[in-house]
């Protein structure tokens, strides 16, 4: 069985252009090493490896110096500290990376966080498919609003299939949807780092610095960047009533 975890980007008008909902999709062997090598670095830069709120690794707060991080005002040690990250998540070549990207300013329906679940649990199914195994989802509990809306969306698109007129069965997705708080799971930590890499690849400036370190890095040294899944919508060919 493989298993995914996935955090979002929320839209933000002005800010943040897009949505996004990404995933990472792994086997309990993948897990049990990328753990380690997450709960080592937590121990390098806290001095413990217990899961809590003060020892999680949240990319945009290393990034802006927030949080656990606030007293690191040294730059290069910040971006040394997502660099690791990074080379962490490229550490299991057969991990699977997945992505929906939706731009809500171009879509007349509102509902942008039911879609970009729609889009993103056909891309994890196409991807289980392609693997031959079941697989779960694993979620970060930030929103319970949200994250009611999606496990009930999960439970119908898996008896209906997903609604719309390219929609797919779902025969590999098993149980439903859950969601856990972020500093309680390792992987939901690498799910959001990989997530906030990714939107730092594609918005912004990203030549200027410490951005361009980043993301030059990530370019240079991953292959965080290929997704073996992905959904980006609308485009110019899309229905916008859709």
């Amino acid at each position: 069985m493989l298993i995914t975890y996935f955090d979002e980007v929320k839209y933000c008008e002005g800010v943040q252009p897009y949505y996004w909902l990404c995933g990472i999709t792994a086997t309990a062997e993948m897990i049990w090493r990328l753990e380690q090598q997450v709960s080592d670095f937590a121990k390098e830069c806290f001095g413990v490896s217990t899961l809590s709120r003060e020892t999680e690794f949240h990319a945009a707060e290393i990034f802006h110096r927030k949080r656990n991080f606030k007293s690191w005002s040294d730059i290069s040690r910040r971006l040394g500290v997502l660099k690791r990250l990074a080379e962490i998540l490229n550490s299991e070549p057969d991990m699977g990376k997945i992505f929906a990207r939706l731009e809500p300013a171009k879509m007349l329906a509102s509902d942008f966080e039911q879609k970009a679940f729609m889009f993103f649990i056909e891309r994890v199914e196409g991807f289980l498919v392609s693997r031959k195994q079941p697989g779960i989802l694993i979620g970060d509990r930030e929103n319970d609003k949200v994250s009611g809306v999606f496990a009930e969306s999960l439970s119908h698109y898996r008896e209906n299939g997903t609604s719309y007129q390219f929609g797919m069965e779902l025969k590999h997705l098993i149980d439903t949807v859950h969601f856990t708080d972020s500093h309680h799971s390792r992987m939901l930590q690498l799910a959001d780092v990989y997530a906030w890499l990714l939107q730092s690849c594609v918005g912004g400036d990203q030549t200027e610095y410490p951005r361009s370190e980043i993301v030059g890095f990530v370019r240079d040294n991953t292959n965080l960047l290929s997704p073996d899944r992905y959904k980006i919508w609308p485009t110019e060919q899309s229905w916008l009533r859709v």
